[in-house]
C-alpha cells in the first residue's frame, strides 16, 4: 500500500535535510515524497533535486509563488499513492508513524490521527494525546468546530478517494487555510479513528507565519470562519451543527486577537459578537477559551464606550 507525502516548500533550504531525514527513518518503506517547490529564491531546488537523485521515492516539481494551499493541490494532483498524508517542511515524526498509521487501515475508517508533540527550541512544550476512538463524521466534525480536537492537515492519513472531487480553497486567506481543507475532508469521509500514540512532531519557529502580528492577518483569520461556514451551509446536517459552528466563531475571533487586534467595531469582530457570542456558544468551547473570549469581547465592549 503506497502513501503519498506531499510537502509544499517555499525558502525551506534550511529544512530539506532534517525533513529528508525523517522520511528516510520511517520503518514503513513503501512510500513518496512529492515535494511542490512553490517559487523559492534560496537553493531549496538544488537541494532537493539532490536527494531526488539519491532516492527515488522524492519526487520534486517547482512551480511559481502561487502559495501554499496551490502547492498542496499540485502535490494531491500527482501523487500515485492509496492514502495521503501532509508533512510541513520544517517538522518530524517518529520512525513509526507510517507504520503505526497502516496498521489501522480498513474499509470504513477515511481518515486516521495521531497524538502529537507541539516543539520550541528543541523542547517539548506540550504534547497533546487524544484518547483513541472511532467517531463518527459528524461527531469528529463538532469536536473539531469547538476546540476539542485539531484542525491540521499534518499528522494524519487521508484515504486517495477523499480528494476525488476538487477541494474548494479560499481566495487570499493564508490563516486558517487549512482548517477549511481539513474540514471538508471531513464532511466526505465516513469514520474517523483517532489514536493515542504521539508520532508527529510540530515544530515552531518565531519567522513562521503563525507568530507574525498583523492586522490582515487577524482578518484573514476570521474570513476563513465565514468560508468555512459557507461550505457547511450545503450540507444536509447543517442544522445539526448550528450550535457548533458559533463555538468555531469564537475561537476563530480568540485566535485573530494572537495576530492583531481589530476592535469590536471591526465588521467581522461585531458580527460575531452579535451573532454567536451567547452563554449556550460559549459552553461548546474549552473553559480556558470561554474565560479569554469573554474578557477579550467585553474589554472591546468597554473601549467602544470611551
Amino acid at each position: 500500500m503506497l502513501v503519498s507525502f506531499v510537502i509544499p516548500v517555499y525558502n525551506g533550504a534550511d529544512f530539506i535535510k532534517q525533513c529528508v531525514h525523517t522520511l528516510l527513518n520511517q520503518t514503513y518503506t513503501h512510500w513518496e515524497a512529492i515535494f511542490i517547490n512553490d517559487g523559492s529564491n534560496d537553493n531549496t531546488q538544488e537541494l532537493l533535486i539532490r536527494e531526488s537523485n539519491l532516492d527515488n521515492r522524492i519526487k520534486v516539481f517547482q512551480q511559481t509563488n502561487q502559495g501554499a494551499a496551490v502547492a498542496r493541490n499540485k502535490g494531491i494532483e500527482l501523487s500515485s499513492g492509496d492514502y495521503i498524508t501532509f508533512l510541513d517542511v520544517d517538522d518530524t515524526l517518529s520512525e513509526l508513524f507510517l507504520d503505526t498509521l497502516i496498521k489501522q487501515v480498513s474499509n470504513e475508517i477515511d481518515i486516521i490521527v495521531c497524538s502529537f508533540n507541539i516543539i520550541k527550541e528543541n523542547k517539548i512544550i506540550k504534547r497533546k494525546k487524544y484518547t483513541p476512538r472511532v467517531f463518527s463524521k459528524l461527531e469528529y466534525l463538532k469536536k473539531v468546530l469547538t476546540g476539542h480536537a485539531g484542525w491540521e492537515l499534518w499528522g494524519k492519513l487521508y484515504k486517495k478517494e477523499l480528494f476525488t472531487v476538487p477541494l474548494i480553497t479560499p481566495q487570499d486567506i493564508r490563516i486558517g487555510e487549512d482548517a477549511s481543507i481539513f474540514i471538508q475532508l471531513i464532511t466526505r469521509s465516513n469514520k474517523i479513528e483517532v489514536l493515542s500514540k504521539v508520532l508527529y512532531n510540530y515544530i515552531q519557529y518565531e519567522s513562521s507565519a503563525s507568530h507574525i502580528r498583523s492586522t490582515k492577518y487577524a482578518e484573514e483569520t476570521l474570513q476563513a470562519g465565514y468560508f468555512i461556514e459557507k461550505i457547511l451551509k450545503s450540507e444536509s446536517f447543517y442544522h445539526m451543527i448550528k450550535k457548533e459552528i458559533g463555538g468555531m466563531f469564537l475561537l476563530f475571533y480568540s485566535n485573530s486577537t494572537r495576530k492583531g487586534y481589530l476592535g469590536l467595531s471591526h465588521p467581522l469582530v461585531y458580527n460575531i459578537y452579535k451573532t454567536y457570542y451567547s452563554y449556550q456558544t460559549l459552553q461548546t468551547i474549552p473553559f480556558i477559551k470561554r474565560i479569554y473570549v469573554t474578557i477579550s469581547l467585553l474589554f472591546g465592549q468597554f473601549l467602544s464606550k470611551l
